[in-house]
């Protein structure tokens, strides 16, 4: 079987439309979808109560479409290069698909 292609989940979590998945699955090979909880935020950016209820469920809808067609989603926690770093050396994926982001925080861990 042919190495996996990481498709990393962020903020955009849908199957359809989704030009980083599509993008991930046009080459054939398997697709590993991950979100990562993001131990990189300082305290001040991090997500209060609100935020983590419709994440949790956000995550929860997500999983349940990429089971719909076979897949699943793959939840870890930690500074996330470090994370996606060890997600690519367990399964041997060399490439991370993603859709960008705009704040600042997010084009550095997206340059790292």
């Amino acid at each position: 079987m042919s190495d996996p292609v990481i498709m990393w989940f962020r903020q955009d979590l849908r199957i359809s439309d989704n030009p980083a998945l599509s993008a991930a699955a046009e080459g054939g090979r398997p697709v590993l979808a991950i979100f990562v909880c993001n131990d990189d935020l300082a305290d001040t950016e991090a997500p209060g109560g609100a935020s983590r209820w419709w994440l949790h469920h956000s995550l929860r809808a997500l999983d349940q479409s990429l089971r719909s067609i076979g897949s699943q989603l793959l939840l870890r926690r930690g500074a996330t290069v470090d994370v996606l770093l060890a997600v690519a050396a367990e399964t041997g994926a060399r490439s991370i698909h993603f859709t960008r982001g705009y704040e600042p925080h997010t084009k550095t861990l997206e340059q790292r």
